[in-house]
């Protein structure tokens, strides 16, 4: 039986604006995913990744903390994770470096949806380090057979299916909501 949904911050719950302006694919490795992997495990401070991005760009770094600034959140997934809440427990679990995320989860209150949130910086581990995983149903009370992780990058999904857990690989919001919905019926009948 699922007791638990966790989700992605980057690229489910809001845009991901980095991965379209560095045109780097994110399932892939490169210099951007280094830098990227650096700041989300906390060995390099969120204003020097910025300027290391515009370096690397040629962009200024106004331009590139405005690239973070402006993503849009996606209402309806938001919506959907409050109605789900209600039901089960909820987790956001993002790679991301907590300077940024923390001030942006509190001023939006998103926070207020989930049970727990989990920042990789603020642990020095990012996702697909089974660890992370491990933590996030820890701090949930949960078996890794009764959560599910909604991530749009696949080791991500793989990473959280390797230990146990059930995984959709997010594209869209009625994607996502048609495969949760026939993963809950199947799994808690």
């Amino acid at each position: 039986m699922v007791k638990a949904l966790v989700f992605d911050y980057f690229g489910v719950i809001c845009s991901d604006e980095y991965w379209r302006f560095v045109k780097e694919d994110k399932n892939m490795q490169g210099v951007f995913h280094n830098l990227s992997n650096a700041v989300n495990v906390g060995s390099l401070h969120w204003h020097d990744f910025i300027n290391k991005v515009a370096q690397k760009t040629g962009a200024d770094p106004a331009s590139i903390q405005n690239l973070y600034e402006t993503e849009s959140i996606n209402l309806h997934l938001i919506s959907y994770i409050d109605e789900l809440h209600k039901t089960y427990k909820t987790a956001l679990l993002t790679n991301g470096h907590f300077e940024f995320l923390e001030p942006r989860l509190e001023a939006t209150q998103l926070n207020s949806i989930f049970d727990t949130v989990i920042i990789s910086s603020r642990l020095g581990l990012v996702k697909p380090d089974p660890k992370i995983y491990e933590h996030t149903l820890k701090t949930l009370g949960v078996e890794a057979r009764e959560a599910v992780l909604i991530d749009d990058i696949s080791r991500n999904v793989s990473g959280a299916e390797t230990i146990g857990m059930h995984a959709i690989l997010y594209q869209d919001f009625s994607q996502l909501q048609q495969e949760l919905s026939t993963l809950l019926a199947n799994t808690n009948h």
